[in-house]
């Protein structure tokens, strides 16, 4: 599972997002995790391309809605296109005093085999470093880092097939 809060337009909103098999499920509630759900959905992953993705989701009075979707990030920026329309919002990082909100555990999104561990523990990393390269479906994914921290902790190597939403690196930010 996937937790975080997105920013849009001076409006925050916590997302949890987890895949099982071909669906992922989104559940996006207003400001925190305590907050009442405004939006759930279930979509379907139907393709997946080194150009984006195309997801599905049947809508209650049964008709579908397809998505194909293309990302970008820059450190906490983020760019999506969503079937032509550019969204811009940004991630908002972990804030406060204890080492659980500032400890970020970075996983893969879908199983993959670890092509390269390019760091170790103790390493200072900055805002976008390449942690670890994935290699699934012929495609290297990049694990980067969210900001800059310190390498805590490493749950993998080079050669290990991993699974999806299974922490591979941990970063404390510094």
């Amino acid at each position: 599972m996937t937790d975080f809060t997105l920013r849009q337009n001076d409006i925050e909103k916590f997302v949890q997002a987890h895949r099982q098999g071909s669906e992922i499920h989104v559940l996006i509630k207003g400001g925190d995790a305590a907050a009442e759900p405004v939006e759930a959905a279930v979509f379907h992953l139907i393709a997946q391309t080194d150009n984006g993705i195309l997801l599905e989701r049947t809508l209650p009075d049964g008709s579908r809605q397809q998505w194909r979707l293309v990302g970008q990030k820059d450190g906490v920026k983020r760019m999506l296109w969503v079937n032509g329309r550019t969204h811009h919002y940004e991630r908002v990082l972990p804030r406060g005093g204890g080492a659980a909100s500032q400890d970020v555990s970075l996983a893969a999104t879908i199983p993959a085999v670890v092509a390269d561990v390019l760091v170790s523990v103790g390493d200072q990393v900055q805002d976008g470093d390449k942690l670890i390269l994935l290699e699934s479906m012929k495609m290297i994914i990049p694990i980067q880092a969210p900001y800059s921290g310190t390498v805590t902790a490493l749950h993998c190597a080079k050669g290990d097939s991993v699974q999806a939403g299974i922490p591979l690196v941990e970063l404390d930010q510094s």
